[in-house]
């Protein structure tokens, strides 16, 4: 069954409509920020430095450390520098947010980085549709598998998370699909196909480093075939742009190498060493986890029905290719291979156990899923019986917003809520005072002061919250949380700074504050320190930290919330 391309665009631009109308509900609900999302901000707007270790900062000052300046609208010069410093990222995607923040100086605005956002999702899923066309010209079934993703919590939770992530999709579709068409031509492609996959690969790369890897995988699946039929000519000009597209990407950001090989978040630059059984349960434990996660985004939060997805798929695959003695073709190859490799991939090698590092796979995941069920179908001689399908994945899209609650809305703090004028924050070496920057924006002043002293008690819970997850820690998690705390900088500097709250006289001259005890402290002796030197003798708590049972792993307790502490009022 087939319908006319006219209809089909029709369709298409519904589905984007109402895919973009569903992140934008979800938008308007969004209360709190992500540690990253807030860094987005950072460090495509500002140079601006605050006081971080006993000194005050204003409410313009936060507004100044996430917005662009009048006088630094267009500064790029500064989103690269900003890069450089952070070794985390090329700077693209950076340069991107810039742009639209310069547009509107001096202000804050979960909208602004969204609107990219917008843009590249829609970009996806035309680019999703045209895969799907073109693997099985069939422009229904290229519908029916872009729904699957388009309706999923998946395609909103990339959509709202305002990251790199929804452009780095947008890329790996793009150099899918142009792939796709090269794959096509029979030692014919020419200089203006290699351009444009040249400059897919460019803006591919300096995006997010992932995109390396997911367009390596295609590449390969490239390379067999081509080579299989003998097209070597195509391989060659394949190749050469890739690699041209690669090294202008190294010319304008020489510090790929050193970000993709290290950096402060290279897994290599940790200190510590951990056992074989260890890493065994933790390997199955790290699985389980995005199986979690995958069933989330896209299996209405039910693993049972990715399983029961799964088998239905896997088995009928076996029935298909040895009772109907029917193939899977070639094109269908490059989704299934790169998008599966990737994620499995990705889930064992990820920092944190999170949806946002498996984004760019989900499309397709999506997508196969969705022809599989499609051929399955096929066995049905009453085409009648085939609407199943698209009605049953909009019922599915349905029931998942209804029942699901897509990742980065949070919502669930009181803290935008102020109770004093002012805040006092105290953290630890890990600086988290990152994650609660736009809380502290409602307050006239806010201190942030640093303490050595970690929680006695952490170390004891991490282990407990690995081994009731079934992994065999022999007491190595929390050596690996420690390294972490530091990024592996086993030279960095532990700060103290809390005696600057004895004698501060603004401080002293507050009737009431409001106080951020950060998870990582020892929450007790804080408190203590406030009660016998300063003049707040009373406090009341506010709100009370995450627990343990509400993160995927034991070190996403890290990072992973927009909170991150326990808050009281002192008086």
């Amino acid at each position: 069954m087939k319908i006319d391309n006219k209809k089909a665009s029709i369709i298409l631009a519904v589905l984007i409509a109402v895919s973009l109308i569903i992140s934008t509900a979800y938008m308007f609900t969004k209360q709190g920020y992500h540690e990253d999302e807030l860094l987005t901000y950072n460090l495509a707007n500002s140079s601006k430095q605050l006081n971080v270790d006993g000194g005050w900062n204003t409410s313009e000052d936060f507004n100044e450390y996430l917005a662009v300046s009048p006088d630094n609208r267009f500064n790029y010069a500064q989103v690269y520098q900003n890069q450089i410093i952070d070794a985390s990222h090329p700077p693209f995607y950076y340069a991107l947010v810039h742009t639209v923040c310069s547009l509107f100086p001096s202000v804050f605005s979960k909208w602004l980085a969204y609107s990219i956002n917008i843009f590249a999702i829609t970009g996806v899923l035309i680019l999703l549709y045209k895969i799907g066309k073109n693997i099985t010209g069939n422009n229904l079934y290229a519908l029916i598998g872009t729904g699957a993703y388009a309706l999923s919590i998946a395609c909103i939770t990339t959509t709202i998370y305002l990251r790199m992530y929804a452009s780095l999709t947008f890329f790996v579709m793009a150099f899918l699909y142009m792939s796709l068409k090269l794959y096509e031509k029979k030692n014919t492609v020419n200089v203006k196909d290699c351009i444009v996959l040249g400059l897919i690969v460019v803006f591919g790369v300096l995006t997010q480093y992932y995109f390396i890897l997911f367009a390596g995988l295609i590449g390969l699946v490239f390379l067999v075939f081509k080579i299989r039929e003998k097209c070597i000519k195509d391989l060659i000009k394949y190749i050469i742009a890739a690699l041209i597209g690669a090294g202008i990407a190294m010319c304008i950001y020489p510090y790929i190498i050193s970000n993709v090989l290290g950096g402060n978040r290279g897994l290599g630059s940790l200190n510590f060493s951990i056992d074989f059984i260890t890493v065994v349960t933790y390997v199955i434990y790290k699985l389980g986890t995005y199986i979690q996660v995958l069933s989330k985004d896209l299996f209405l939060n039910q693993v049972w029905l990715f399983a029961l997805c799964a088998v239905c798929a896997i088995g009928f695959g076996i029935y298909f290719r040895f009772v109907k003695k029917r193939k899977l073709g070639r094109k269908s190859m490059f989704i299934v291979i790169p998008s599966l490799v990737y994620f499995i991939g990705i889930s064992l090698v990820s920092p944190f156990n999170s949806d946002r590092y498996v984004m760019a796979s989900l499309p397709l995941i999506a997508m196969i899923f969705a022809f599989a069920f499609i051929k399955i179908f096929e066995l049905f001689k009453n085409t009648k019986i085939r609407l199943v399908l698209p009605v049953s994945i909009v019922i599915a899209g349905a029931v998942g917003f209804a029942v699901v609650t897509p990742y980065y809305i949070y919502g669930k703090t009181n803290l935008y809520d102020k109770k004093t004028d002012n805040c006092v924050f105290v953290g630890t070496a890990m600086l988290e005072w990152n994650k609660c920057i736009d809380k502290f924006m409602q307050y006239d002043n806010t201190m942030i002061v640093q303490t050595p002293e970690m929680s006695r008690t952490l170390g004891d819970e991490l282990e407990a919250f690995a081994t009731k997850r079934g992994i065999i820690t022999n007491g190595k998690i929390s050596e690996l949380a420690k390294a972490y705390m530091f990024n592996g900088d086993t030279d960095k500097q532990e700060s103290d700074s809390m005696s600057k709250l004895k004698t501060d006289e603004k401080l002293d001259n507050m009737n009431e504050v409001t106080v951020y005890i950060s998870r990582l402290a020892n929450r007790d002796d804080i408190i203590n320190y406030f009660t016998e030197n300063t003049k707040f003798k009373n406090y009341e708590l506010i709100q009370e930290d995450y627990s343990f049972e509400e993160f995927y792993n034991w070190y996403d307790y890290f990072v992973e919330t927009e909170s991150y502490c326990n808050v009281y009022r002192f008086y």
